[in-house]
């Protein structure tokens, strides 16, 4: 609580300007991945597993139906269906695959996650468009006031005397 109140104090007066915020909204936009995937995949154990699977795709197999059969995912029921992503929402593994894939495509290699080996099938892919400034321009703000608050403390620490003293018995 009592540091709640020096920051507080700090803060006082230092309300973010128009031109803070907007110096942050473009700086989350432009860290903001700018693609989404959509994309269906089938979740198995072992490798050689993964590849049977991805032979029986090659031979013209239906990805949803093998799916629904094979695959030890919740999207299963979905016909593996995981729905509209960006990169930063799945494990490195699974986006670096997705995204290296054309619309349509399948890997043509199991890829390997902690969760279990995948055969990835990309449906789609969309731009991302970024919120509109108004819409979240109070969450900025916060954002804004969340660094002041940093900054200040890395001052102080840069600043601080911590004495060590040894009492002895």
């Amino acid at each position: 609580m009592l540091a709640e109140a020096v920051f507080q104090n700090y803060l006082k007066g230092k309300t973010p300007t128009e031109q803070e915020l907007r110096a942050e909204y473009e700086s989350q936009v432009a860290a903001m991945p700018k693609t989404e995937y959509r994309a269906r995949h089938i979740l198995v154990a072992t490798e050689t597993y993964a590849q049977t699977v991805i032979d029986k795709l090659q031979k013209g197999g239906d990805f949803a139906a093998i799916a629904r059969k094979e695959s030890m995912d919740n999207s299963k029921d979905q016909g593996g269906e995981l729905g509209w992503f960006t990169p930063a929402r799945m494990v490195p593994a699974f986006a670096e695959a997705v995204a290296a894939l054309k619309k349509g495509e399948i890997t043509t290699k199991p890829v390997q996650t902690q969760y279990g080996w995948h055969v990835i099938q990309l449906e789609d892919t969309r731009e991302v468009s970024p919120p509109d400034f108004e819409q979240v321009k109070d969450r900025l703000g916060q954002i804004v006031q969340q660094k002041k608050i940093q900054t200040y403390i890395d001052e102080l620490k840069k600043t601080a005397t911590i004495e060590k003293k040894i009492y002895s018995a």
